[in-house]
């Protein structure tokens, strides 16, 4: 059975919430600006483990991956006997993550496919010899002024980076973003956030989690106090 939601205050001044939870996994939101798994560095610390530790869950298991600077909801798996049925939850599952980008673009909707290409650290968009990758965005608000967008973005493929490196393609890089954006980067954090994860759970009903848009996010835009984000 889901658990009612409930915010954690972990080492280091960091706060998640944990939006769903049953035996054998849960979904929490991680903060900006900390590896959500395991780094080469073992004195690194990462959100998994801080959530582990704090849960006293030694084993737990992280689903599926955001960037450094990307927040919001992860997979996280409780129960080593169901990594095959999770792995495949996640594939499964409709991904949704919220934006603000550099631009204005001159569509409201507008569905990307490309071929991607992992490179040492960068992605790149490719005529071939990468994997095939989707994403559909809309734009929910325009900030003329700041020259900056909210949109979402529907991923229909997990591909490293692909949400930063379609609209970096597209002339309309994520605010924040040093490697695919402006270098000259001045901003507090990256503006991406994994916003709604629909699923279908392990005794196959339908289940919807949403996170709040990000509280800093409205004092860099101002507007989105007043924006209302349907399902």
């Amino acid at each position: 059975m889901n658990s009612p939601r409930r915010i954690i205050r972990l080492k280091g001044n960091r706060t998640t919430r944990i939006l769903y939870e049953c035996e054998d996994f849960l979904l929490a939101e991680k903060p900006e600006g900390i590896p959500v798994h395991e780094t080469k560095d073992p004195n690194r610390i990462d959100f998994t483990r801080l959530l582990a530790n704090h849960l006293h869950i030694p084993n737990l298991r992280t689903v599926n991956r955001l960037d450094l600077g990307t927040s919001g909801i992860v997979l996280l798996g409780k129960n080593q006997n169901k990594n095959s049925e999770l792995d495949n939850l996640l594939k499964e599952a409709e991904k949704t993550y919220l934006f603000i980008c550099e631009g204005i673009p001159e569509w409201n909707e507008y569905r990307m496919e490309c071929f991607l290409k992992e490179g040492n650290k960068e992605v790149n968009v490719v005529r071939s010899g990468g994997k095939k990758a989707i994403t559909e965005f809309s734009i929910l608000q325009t900030d003329k002024k700041e020259n900056i967008c909210l949109g979402l973005a529907k991923i229909l493929t997990g591909r490293r980076h692909q949400i930063r490196v379609m609209l970096s393609t597209l002339g309309f890089p994520i605010l924040g973003d040093s490697l695919y954006g402006k270098q000259e980067n001045q901003e507090s954090r990256m503006y991406l956030h994994s916003f709604r994860f629909y699923f279908t759970d392990l005794l196959g009903e339908k289940q919807m989690v949403q996170t709040d848009v990000p509280i800093e996010w409205k004092s860099r835009m101002p507007s989105i106090s007043n924006i209302s984000i349907s399902i």
